[in-house]
């Protein structure tokens, strides 16, 4: 799944998203998603942290920018902002 030429230093929030949502039409769960496509970019600084908003437990990935993009827990389904 890893491709390195597609991890460009201008890769923006939305590149990442949709090399995610690509992941998990493939098949990727969380674990591999995170191995295999968040952890080696270089937008992603640290370790996915798990948080609660509204009730719901979420996995959210820190990128340099500042965003975030976060998970369910429940359903590994990426949320919006």
């Amino acid at each position: 799944m890893t491709d390195h030429a597609l991890f460009r230093p201008s890769s923006t929030k939305a590149d990442l998203i949709a090399l995610c949502r690509a992941g998990q039409a493939a098949g990727l769960d969380f674990p591999t998603l995170w191995n295999e496509v968040l952890k080696p970019h270089p937008l992603v600084i640290g370790p996915p942290v798990q948080t609660v908003r509204d009730g719901r437990i979420r996995m959210e990935v820190r990128l340099i920018t500042g965003a975030v993009i976060a998970f369910d827990t429940d359903t590994s389904k990426i949320l919006p902002d």
